[in-house]
């Protein structure tokens, strides 16, 4: 078997054929990919770049011309992490550990220099991979549901219309952020610096007091949108401005960018969460391990 150069030339259909096929089972899958080859490729031009520098970002192992193995690192140079793309590996047990050796190592030899952190996000049934980055050092942060709405589900319930982001509130967004999502992966300015039409940051306010925000991102090209972060001040709690901000929410990524399917991701032990989104139409689909490594531990 041979393990790719960076200044070998990958081959980018092959690479997205073998990430969908083995993503769609639950023992290879891993949270930050995509099923299907289209959606997966859109990402990849999005996080990744032009098809020239893969090479950099993606390390994969052949079988002579067979791909057999791939490992990803989505680098984020502002926040000098990376999220992991695998291990994919098609093999199992002790091959599967060997192989996720060398592709671990010619990886990140390309680098190195520019992360201090890497995340892992992985299905709960992905064993090899869970108990791979735990070898390196991996600390478990969370285990969480994938939750999935049809908009053929959706009833909109005619709640609070919510608000556009405001100067006014930057601080009180970035404090309820900070303390309601700590180590997560899209700090309150990162979420500030994406906003757009399809990129939006909701808040709820009650007398000109912050109450709670929702950060959502649609794709109108597959139809496909996401809940990133719903959050609601302690103080406000209990009054229905979950269920208000998630129903406004929903409301734009069905009915205004006209998507055809939501996600969300929800901590495990967050029972009140999950039972309000089962509530108005979601259903679990995956549940999955995050972990997170210093570069120190690897």
């Amino acid at each position: 078997m041979t393990i790719s150069s960076e200044n070998g030339r990958l081959q980018l259909k092959q690479l997205l054929s073998f990430i969908a096929r083995l993503n769609a089972i639950h023992q290879h899958h891993v949270g930050y990919c995509g099923e299907q080859e289209e959606e997966i490729y859109s990402t990849l031009q999005e996080e990744f770049g032009e098809s020239g520098e893969l090479n950099r970002w993606f390390t994969v192992m052949y079988d002579q011309d067979e791909m057999v193995g791939a490992l990803g690192f989505n680098v984020d140079d502002e926040e000098r992490a990376a999220e992991l793309w695998g291990p994919f590996i098609d093999a199992e047990g002790a091959e599967w550990d060997r192989m996720a050796e060398q592709l671990w190592t010619a990886g990140i030899k390309k680098i190195k220099d520019s992360v201090d952190r890497y995340f892992g996000f992985y299905n709960i049934h992905n064993q090899s991979a869970i108990k791979f980055l735990e070898a390196k050092g991996g600390v478990r942060s969370g285990d969480h549901a994938i939750l999935r709405m049809r908009n053929a589900d959706f009833i909109p319930d005619g709640s609070i219309s919510l608000q556009n982001m405001t100067p006014a509130y930057t601080e009180e967004f970035k404090k309820l952020h900070a303390a309601s999502f700590p180590n997560t992966y899209y700090s309150a300015e990162h979420i500030m610096q994406q906003l757009d039409e399809n990129h939006r940051l909701f808040i709820l306010t009650e007398q000109g007091r912050f109450t709670g925000y929702v950060y959502v991102e649609g794709d109108p090209e597959f139809k496909e949108g996401s809940i990133e972060y719903l959050a609601v001040s302690d103080q406000f709690q209990r009054k229905g401005y979950g269920r208000a901000l998630l129903g406004q929410a929903l409301h734009y990524l069905f009915h205004n960018i006209q998507l055809e399917e939501i996600s969300l991701c929800v901590e495990l032990g967050n029972e009140g969460a999950i039972q309000l989104y089962r509530s108005t139409g979601f259903d679990t689909v995956h549940k999955l391990t995050a972990l997170r490594v210093k570069s120190s531990g690897v």
